[in-house]
């Protein structure tokens, strides 16, 4: 079976997905360069991302696709021949005529929508913060210029602006069904602003980049605001497993957001994280390395280093590419192999796309030039480098005849070089020295690794490549042509989009709670005749904060929740974990207002000051064998801390450091299951950052329960976050009252409420609603 075969076995994988709408491709750029001439649009291959662009186009058998894109510079022809030259002139602006002309042709010939920007959104966005602050980070480079930051807010804004740019243009073609697929760090904002306003649509997210470690990412000061657009896909995808691993750790770390090894749950939504090595159109390259151009090359090369070993190195001109790494390297070869003298010969080709990598091409012409000053002679030159962009033929030339190929990247997001390198030795088998710092490296193993830092131990392995024999270069070239083969640019993207399916299939099929119609809720409020409203105070009347203390009610919700007192034909109750301390110094000055302490414990009826202790006649002896589990727990997790209350203790760990905190939590659960609770009569609660344990026969829902039985209610209406309000919830659904139980948070939370709002302020928008109804009635 094939793997394209396997995938169709997903389990929930519609059959036949060609009939789920369209792919909607968000990249950077378009695939085309585009030149005007003679009254007419010329677009031409745009170099570079060979492999993202080919696995877009494998994706048109079986679905529609259609790729947006910024136009990139555009030019107004001035020759015939090739894509651009010196003499073409930039166009700074095109008329509205013109680009209705350009977004007619594109949509028609090549299925592109285009995206205009202005060069001072281009300058601010990719100029700026793209390449200034985020591919920098990404490969693991500390910014080392200290700024005022106006220059940073600056470049923020311009990319915030792009990214929403982007998703509008994408919100404007979108239809019910069809998929979105956003790529690259250029656009990490634009997934959240597309579920912002398309909740229901599949959004996936692939990072061709390097993602670095929490420890390095947490250093850029918008940290939370990429990855919070980054969750808001469905499927965010890496091309290794430790940049996946890097991703779900940042989230954790700098967040606080649960995780598990396959995603993130962010506020409700779960993101599901995945690594996706890209692969090469290997049947392109098979054609391109036989094309009849090539062969004329590869002779002319053979004839100008007779007797000579070839070895290749192509990279781009940047910081993270190695080449002066790879240089230093092979003159510590020349030095510990002296044998090799005028033997062996480097051809290294760069290019640059930046104006930074001026400063580090003078470095690599000064060590190519002493280099072959101090190794070569008049009749041999070790290292031939050249900085240009080659063609194709000559590339491919270059890969069939060599040696062994030499790439040396400190990081990568995923090394195609090495692909095509194995692509085109199908007659040589030379081996392959690659670095262990790139994407490839982790399903590349049959080559020869190497660390770019370990000159010592890349001299070897070039010296190792070189006198392998002929049986094991064929037997490590079968294992890497096997890859290569396996691992296509084509499969790359199907995988991707499938598993972005099976990941919106499972979350479609979870038991959506439905969106509370606040209307809906107002109109049977006003003909209820005696109604009995509940609600939890933190994450339901106040946003969770990181200390307890810090919990002080909003303003507008005081207004509301005294406004709904005031009506005779309410009962009122705020039902919380909080002690009575703590209710009454918040909501103790509200009038005819009834408060419940610590999960039930207590209750306070409206009118009165006096506290029942519902719990006085329990045996609080446990709390001194939990207290010591607690005490153990915390003096061996930082920032953690025990909040005793009356009737309960609680263990809070909201401040320590997120992954440890959950570890420990888990393991202060098991202890306490194990330990305790089958020899007392008490319950553990798994809170939000927090382990409560409290007497089995007290909770929330007791006390819906006692209200209930108190009066006869025809309304009732219930409000909780968290696991601890799910007792109201199913106890209110079993009675006779119309049933209002709201669960805050996400549609897709587990949960017995009927009903669910999205944040604190729209429970308070809801609270206002049915007392503005109140005071019509009066």
């Amino acid at each position: 079976m094939t793997k394209e075969e396997s995938f169709q076995f997903l389990p929930l994988l519609p059959l036949d997905m060609a009939a789920e709408g369209r792919v909607l491709h968000v990249t950077h750029q378009i695939p085309y360069v585009v030149h005007h001439g003679d009254d007419r649009w010329i677009l031409t291959p745009r170099q570079g991302h060979a492999a993202m662009y080919a696995g877009m186009e494998s994706l048109n058998d079986e679905w529609e696709t259609l790729r947006f894109g910024w136009t990139g510079q555009i030019y107004r022809r001035t020759s015939n021949y090739g894509n651009s030259s010196a003499s073409d002139m930039l166009i700074d602006k095109l008329t509205d005529h013109e680009k209705k002309s350009l977004e007619d042709d594109l949509r028609r010939s090549h299925h592109c929508i285009p995206l205009f920007l202005d060069s001072e959104s281009v300058a601010g966005h990719y100029d700026g913060y793209c390449k200034t602050m985020l591919w920098p980070l990404f490969n693991y480079i500390i910014w080392n210029n200290a700024t005022d930051g106006r220059l940073e807010r600056r470049q923020w804004d311009a990319y915030v602006t792009v990214n929403q740019k982007y998703a509008d243009l994408v919100i404007e073609h979108y239809r019910d069904g069809d998929t979105i697929w956003v790529h690259d760090y250029h656009l990490l904002l634009v997934p959240a602003m597309l579920r912002a306003r398309l909740p229901r649509a599949r959004i996936g997210l692939f990072v061709h980049a390097p993602f670095p470690s929490s420890e390095i990412f947490r250093c850029l000061p918008k940290r939370q605001e990429i990855l919070k657009g980054m969750l808001g896909a469905n499927l965010v995808g890496f091309q290794t497993y430790a940049n996946s691993r890097h991703f779900i750790s940042t989230c954790t770390r700098v967040l606080g957001f649960e995780s598990t090894p396959d995603g993130v749950d962010c506020d409700g939504h779960f993101c599901q994280v995945g690594t996706f090595p890209i692969g090469i159109d290997v049947d392109a390259v098979d054609a391109k390395r036989q094309n009849p151009n090539v062969l004329p090359k590869i002779r002319a090369i053979a004839e100008m280093y007779t007797g000579k070993k070839i070895l290749v190195g192509r990279d781009k001109l940047d910081l993270v590419k190695g080449v002066l790494q790879k240089l230093a390297a092979f003159e510590k070869f020349l030095i510990d192999y002296p044998e090799w003298a005028n033997k062996v010969v480097l051809i290294q080709v760069t290019d640059s796309t930046t104006a930074e990598s001026s400063k580090l091409e003078n470095k690599v012409s000064e060590m190519v030039a002493h280099i072959n000053g101090t190794y070569g002679s008049l009749e041999f030159t070790p290292v031939h480098h050249y900085h240009h962009h080659i063609q194709a033929d000559e590339y491919y030339a270059l890969l069939s005849i060599a040696d062994a190929a030499v790439i040396t990247s400190m990081r990568d997001g995923m090394n195609t070089t090495s692909l095509e390198y194995v692509m085109c030795q199908q007659e040589n088998h030379g081996p392959l020295i690659l670095s262990e710092l790139t994407g490839t490296a982790g399903s590349m193993s049959s080559a020869l690794m190497v660390n770019p830092w370990d000159y010592a131990s890349l001299a070897k392995a070039i010296n190792d490549a070189l006198i392998m024999s002929e049986e094991e270069k064929l037997v490590r070239h079968s294992q890497l042509l096997d890859h290569v083969k396996s691992n296509t640019a084509s499969f790359w993207a199907h995988s991707f989009v499938k598993m972005l399916h099976h990941a919106c299939t499972l979350s479609e099929q979870s038991s959506y709670t439905p969106l509370l119609n606040i209307d809906y809720l107002v109109s049977r409020y006003k003909f209820a005749k005696k109604r009995l409203l509940c609600f939890d105070y933190d994450g339901t009347l106040t946003p969770i904060r990181k200390t307890p203390g810090a919990a002080v009610p909003p303003k507008d919700m005081l207004e509301a929740l005294q406004a709904l007192c005031n009506d005779p034909r309410n009962e009122v109750w705020v039902i919380s974990g909080r002690d009575e301390y703590a209710l009454d110094q918040w909501l103790g000055h509200i009038e005819n207002l009834g408060l419940s302490a610590e999960h039930g414990s207590f209750m306070k009826h409206p009118r009165t000051n006096k506290w029942i202790n519902l719990a006085e006649h329990f045996d609080m002896s446990w709390k001194n064998d939990i207290l010591e589990i607690f005490t153990y727990y915390t003096e061996r997790t930082t920032g953690s801390f025990i909040e005793h209350k009356r009737c309960a203790l609680t263990w809070h760990y909201r401040l320590a450091d997120p992954v440890y905190g959950a570890f420990q939590a888990k393991e202060c659960q098991n202890h306490l299951e194990n330990a305790i609770l089958s020899k007392l009569p008490v319950e553990v609660l798994v809170g939000k950052k927090n382990l409560e344990v409290r007497p089995t026969s007290i909770n929330k829902g007791e006390i819906v329960k006692h209200l209930l039985a108190s009066q006869t209610f025809d309304f009732g209406m219930c409000c909780g976050d968290d696991k601890t309000d799910e007792d109201m919830f199913r106890i209110l659904k079993r009675s006779d009252v119309e049933n209002f139980s709201v669960m805050v948070g996400a549609d897709d939370k587990k949960t017995s409420a009927l009903w669910h709002l999205p944040h604190v302020q729209d429970v308070i928008g809801a609270m206002a609603a049915m007392a503005s109804q109140s005071s019509q009635s009066s």
